[in-house]
């Protein structure tokens, strides 16, 4: 019976401290803040609170509030996006095979395969040349598009490149 005590003595003063009824506690306790944050690597806009500024004696004296021009951060690098070049033997022969970026965003195809192998645009756009084992080439799509391309040295190993404007 004591042990049903204490803990329920305990208990209530748990519960009390959550409270505010005394003046400690926050009524917010266990609450989120359900505003929205924004998109990663979107370009923001913050206003600078108003200032007042004192007005030339010739229009009466009073004090106007005035707002500074916005502040905007533009968007971050890009990144870059990897697919990797594989053998036969390791599944599929890019790795994304299909992949999707915004355009501006640098690509690059590394080989994974014991061989060299290449990419090759089916528009014939970009061409790599041969990459060896290890090896990397990029590229950076300037429009937006989708751009099928294949390993020049396996052309049944396709890929998808699809590049969406900013």
């Amino acid at each position: 019976m004591k042990k049903l005590t204490i803990a329920a003595a305990v208990l209530a003063l748990l519960l009390a401290g959550c409270s505010d009824k005394r003046g400690y506690g926050s009524p917010r306790l266990g609450t989120f803040d359900t505003k929205p944050q924004g998109d990663l690597g979107a370009t923001t806009t913050a206003a600078p609170p108003p200032t007042t500024a004192p007005v030339e004696a010739a229009s009466g004296g009073n004090p106007t509030t005035t707002r500074p021009a916005p502040t905007t951060t533009a968007r971050p690098a890009a990144q870059g996006y990897r697919i990797t070049i594989q053998s036969d033997q390791s599944g599929p022969p890019f790795e994304p095979r299909v992949a999707q970026v915004f355009a501006g965003t640098p690509v690059t195809w590394t080989n994974g395969d014991s061989v060299a192998r290449s990419i090759e645009f089916s528009d014939q756009s970009y061409l790599s040349g041969p990459i060896p084992p290890g090896g990397s080439a990029t590229f950076t799509p300037k429009r937006s598009g989708e751009f099928n391309y294949s390993d020049g040295t396996r052309p049944y190993a396709v890929g998808t490149l699809t590049v969406q404007a900013r």
